[in-house]
């Protein structure tokens, strides 16, 4: 046996560290879930044999996807594992895809199962995906659970992408502006100052307000520019640390609008992680557990976590869990409870992420709508206000004249 440092989530404040003797990183973590932690990560204690050099190794999602998805098609054909993992290895030509792929075949010729070998890279194979591959192993449709993984894993892509295309042209506006405002102030400014500087007449304060801007861009912009660059690692630091996290994304969830869009975001993520778990015969606690996993909002996670403390593991329904959560809506919640007394939780919640992913597109296309000409007002009036302060020493000139 080795020893195996691991983290784990005892709560949903509370992290623990320590050390765990296993033959694997998988049947590390599988001890771990047995007493009722959720594993962050487990890597080797001295650095070498088991997992060596796999804990740095990371790929991209999209190399991630096409590996799930070919996997799942070679395995659906009859394609024997181990033949299957050297196909793959053979047509790729990323070293770290085929760094992984070979330490994986290794793995599974040496008698290991696959969730075992996934587990030796616990940077690109989370929790959630190996407990639904261990799940498959189990009942011996590891490549229908790949498949659906990689469906998973598409439908929340298109989302993200669909968010990111909405995004682009106010994030386009908005940069161009700044930029415009900058060379005004910068280059245009110094020169009409240049103007004022013997005028007997004193200037009015958007003039003044704007010459001083100019002057602290132009005498002192590298300090300004520092100190952006240092809000910048304030603002992240207090970002990652738990109470920073916490506070935001509470505060985020309190938007109009935007609130709404990143909950129906996560819950339609949580509905479509719940589903594929509970239908690959995942226990419901260890289900919720595992979705938690997958939230991005820190809120919501715990949240879901109070529902499997407070309810699931007294006995009580997923429903009656989710009613006592203010911040998850009650159609959810019915959809829920619905599914659970005709049996069909999983349909219940495949509807429920259809409703969620179809309001999210709703939601893309009209935080759009509303985005894009309030930025292109903000930075009109912007560069207005800029033009304006510039020209109206001139037109007081001109009035006394």
């Amino acid at each position: 046996m080795a020893i195996f440092k691991y983290r784990v989530k005892g709560g949903p404040n509370r992290t623990l560290d320590g050390e765990i003797q296993a033959d694997s990183p998988a049947m590390a973590i599988s001890r771990l879930e047995a007493q009722g932690f959720t594993p962050v990560w487990v890597r080797p204690a001295d650095g070498s044999g088991i997992g060596t050099g796999s804990a740095s190794l990371r790929i991209s999602r999209q190399d991630l996807l096409t590996f799930t998805r070919q996997l799942a098609g070679l395995l659906k054909t009859g394609v024997p594992i181990l033949r299957a993992l050297r196909t793959l290895r053979e047509q790729t030509t990323d070293r770290s895809m085929i760094r992984m792929v070979t330490e994986l075949e290794d793995r599974v010729r040496n008698g290991g199962m696959l969730s075992d070998a996934l587990g030796a890279f616990p940077r690109i194979f989370p929790p959630l995906y190996i407990g639904m591959i261990r799940a498959g192993e189990a009942g011996g449709a590891v490549d229908e659970i790949l498949r659906r993984l990689a469906q998973a894993q598409e439908d929340e892509d298109e989302v993200r992408g669909k968010v990111l295309a909405a995004l682009a042209y106010p994030g386009l506006v908005l940069a161009l502006g700044g930029v415009s405002v900058v060379v005004l102030l910068t280059y245009f400014m110094p020169k009409i100052a240049a103007l004022f500087v013997h005028s007997p007449q004193a200037l009015p304060w958007p003039t003044r307000f704007l010459i001083g801007a100019s002057a602290l861009l132009v005498h002192h912009g590298i300090w300004v520019l520092a100190g952006v660059i240092v809000l910048g690692f304030i603002v992240m630091w207090i970002w990652r640390s738990a109470y920073g996290r916490q506070a935001l994304d509470r505060f985020l969830l309190r938007l109009p609008l935007v609130g709404r869009f990143l909950r129906d975001a996560d819950l339609a993520r949580l509905a479509r992680t719940l589903a594929l778990l509970i239908e690959t015969g995942v226990p419901i606690q260890r289900a919720l557990d595992l979705s938690a996993g997958a939230l991005r909002n820190t809120v919501l996670r715990q949240d879901l976590a109070a529902v499997s403390r407070n309810t699931v593991q007294q006995g009580g329904t997923l429903a009656a869990g989710l009613k006592n959560q203010p911040r998850i809506p009650l159609f959810l919640t019915h959809l829920v409870a619905v599914g659970e007394e005709s049996g069909r939780l999983e349909e219940a919640l495949t509807e429920a992420a259809r409703f969620y992913n179809l309001e999210l597109t709703t939601g893309v296309r009209l935080i759009t709508n509303l985005l894009e000409p309030l930025l292109i007002l903000l930075v009109g009036a912007v560069v207005g206000f800029v033009i304006f302060a510039a020209l109206l020493p001139i037109f007081e000139i001109g009035r006394v004249l």
